[in-house]
């Protein structure tokens, strides 16, 4: 292999590239709060290509049991990421069957994507909201392992939860709530919103413990 070609692997298995591909589906939705684009273009243009990097940066990876390898953060983490979003979700679902309108930004994002009205709940809007929800998982099961360097047992489980609490920081202070007008007293938007983050963040960590934790930790060449 010639050196401009060693090169070129190396940054598409990369950590920092892995990481920013995973984080175009944050970005979807927060360049639309900005408006720095729709989240319908960015969602039909964008994001589909980063996806496809991530698959080919994952299938193009060295085959093997290695903690330090791309393909072990892109598909441990995108299992573990859609793992702990459906935690996320039961944890809620009380809350949600007692009138708390938790699942209500779902349909909204189906409608930004499909660009349908406000009141159109049908079905593609309702598959479309969904499955963004489990995407941003697995989004972020995959940042997570991209910017663990050494995962420790602590860094695996604890790291897990800073992370949880970190991105949900981050859109707390974004347009999120103001955006969705939630029908909620901010308090306690903020307190349910909050511990299922941590649930999500315990849910990953269990998993990246279980799938990721045991394996070697060898540079990948």
């Amino acid at each position: 292999m010639n050196k401009a070609a060693y090169a070129a692997r190396g940054v598409v298995h990369s950590r920092p590239l892995v990481f920013g591909l995973a984080a175009t589906s944050f970005a979807c939705l927060l360049g639309h709060f900005y408006g720095w684009w729709t989240m319908r273009a960015f969602a039909c243009w964008v994001f589909p290509l980063a996806v496809a990097l991530l698959a080919w940066s994952a299938r193009s990876s060295p085959v093997g049991q290695n903690a330090n390898n791309a393909r072990t953060w892109i598909i441990e983490g995108a299992l573990g990421g859609v793992f702990a979003a459906v935690v996320y979700d039961l944890f809620r679902l009380p809350f949600v069957l007692n009138g708390y309108p938790l699942f209500a930004v779902f349909p909204r994002f189906g409608q930004m994507m499909l660009q349908s009205a406000p009141d159109d709940f049908s079905w593609p809007v309702q598959v479309a909201g969904w499955t963004y929800h489990f995407v941003n998982g697995a989004s972020l099961g995959i940042m997570f392992l991209a910017m663990a360097v050494r995962p420790t047992p602590r860094v695996l489980f604890g790291g897990a939860l800073a992370w949880a609490i970190g991105v949900e920081t981050f859109l707390l202070l974004s347009p999120y709530y103001s955006f969705f007008k939630l029908k909620l007293d901010y308090g306690v938007f903020l307190m349910l919103t909050l511990s299922a983050h941590l649930v999500f963040g315990a849910a990953l960590g269990w998993w990246c413990l279980r799938r990721v934790g045991r394996l070697p930790q060898r540079i990948s060449s």
